[in-house]
Order: C-alpha cells, then sequence, then structure tokens
C-alpha cells in the first residue's frame, strides 16, 4: 500500500531561499526568525524545521545558495575594461533590492564567524579568483608593474565603491543610479592611475604577438 500524506513541495526550496535572504536583506541576523520567514514564504513553520532544523542552517544554505557562481572565463580584455565590468557587477550588486544581503554578511561574520564565515567564502571565492586572475594577466601583459598586488588593486576599487554607497545619503540614492556609469569610470581611473597602468596600444600587443 502506497504512503498517504501531501506531496512535496518542489518548490519549497528556492521559496524559502528567497523569503530567508529577503527577510535578512532587510532586519540583518537580530531580527531573522523562522515564523517570519514561514509567513513570508507561505509555508508551515514545521516544514522548515523537517528541512532545515534550525534557522542557523537555514541562513547559510541560502547564503551559500545565493552566493555561488559557476566559474568564469576570464575575457581577453585590458585591464580597465575588466575592471569597469566587475566595479559595474559590484555597484548593481548594491543598488538590486537584495543588496545589503552582502554588505550585513560581511559585519555579522566578524561577529558570528562560525555561522556566517563559510556561507561568506563560497561567496567570494570565484570573485576573489577572477579578480587576480585578470590582475595577474595585466602583470603578464604589461600594463601593470612587476610585483603588484592584485589584492591591493581589487581592495582599493571595491572599497571606494563600497564606502560610497554606504555614505550617500538615500535622498541622494536617485542621483547615484544617475551617474553610476560615469562614478564607476571615475574610480577605476584612478585606481589605476596610482598604480602606473600603461593601457597598451597595437605596436605594443604586435610585438607580442611575434
Amino acid at each position: 500500500m502506497s504512503g498517504r500524506g501531501r506531496p512535496p513541495d518542489p518548490g519549497l526550496e528556492a521559496r524559502v531561499h528567497a523569503a530567508a535572504l529577503e527577510l535578512y536583506g532587510e532586519v540583518g541576523w537580530a531580527g531573522f526568525t523562522l515564523d517570519a520567514v514561514a509567513r513570508r514564504a507561505r509555508v508551515g513553520k514545521a516544514a522548515l524545521y523537517t528541512r532545515w532544523g534550525s534557522k542557523e542552517k537555514l541562513i547559510a544554505d541560502a547564503l551559500v545558495s545565493w552566493g555561488a557562481e559557476p566559474p568564469q572565463e576570464i575575457e581577453s580584455a585590458s585591464l580597465r575594461t575588466n575592471l569597469l565590468r566587475m566595479a559595474t557587477d559590484i555597484l548593481d550588486g548594491y543598488l538590486e533590492p537584495h543588496g545589503l544581503i552582502y554588505l550585513r554578511a560581511q559585519v555579522e561574520s566578524r561577529v558570528y564567524p562560525e555561522l556566517f564565515g563559510q556561507a561568506l567564502e563560497a561567496f567570494q571565492r570565484e570573485r576573489i579568483r577572477r579578480g587576480r586572475a585578470i590582475v595577474l594577466a595585466a602583470i603578464e601583459r604589461g600594463e601593470l608593474p612587476p610585483g603588484t598586488s592584485p589584492a591591493l588593486v581589487l581592495d582599493a576599487v571595491a572599497g571606494i565603491l563600497t564606502n560610497h554607497f554606504l555614505s550617500t545619503p538615500t535622498s541622494q540614492m536617485p542621483t547615484l543610479l544617475e551617474r553610476k556609469d560615469k562614478y564607476v569610470q571615475e574610480t577605476v581611473d584612478f585606481v589605476l592611475s596610482a598604480v602606473g597602468y600603461r593601457e597598451r596600444g597595437e605596436d605594443d600587443q604586435e610585438r607580442a604577438e611575434r
């Protein structure tokens, strides 16, 4: 005799992850509860306990799922072009509805390393790999001086953008959106000028291919 009961909900995990991340972005860990997630995801609280067991496991699972990025190929463009793309992704990430999730997790990983540390590492791993590869390739092409630190280049770009986003008053966010592309360009060019960037021309590329 086959078992009876409600069939499993195939969309449960995705719906709960979305609700958990949305709630966490709004209220942070201090206001995060399974009751609130259940109401937002329109599921029973018992289903959350059955699947995840605790709010700690739920938020960690949701963050890992959200932050997982498939490996991406490094495009053979100039360092400036690649950094402009990365900087645009960073600022777009802050400006989207879930923009505060990553910022909250960064801060709270210092307070609750056992909870947020691993989830944040999973989010950052691919971003760091790509960033290092882009800078190291630029050094090999002669766009940057030998010995340039990839970490300092990447931290400078991300740090400026993060600080600007956090220090921009809410009333000025529409202005930031309007001039987003211009600010990204100004930030990248400022960092590149500080590290001695030299964009390669056609003559340089022809000599390198010989």
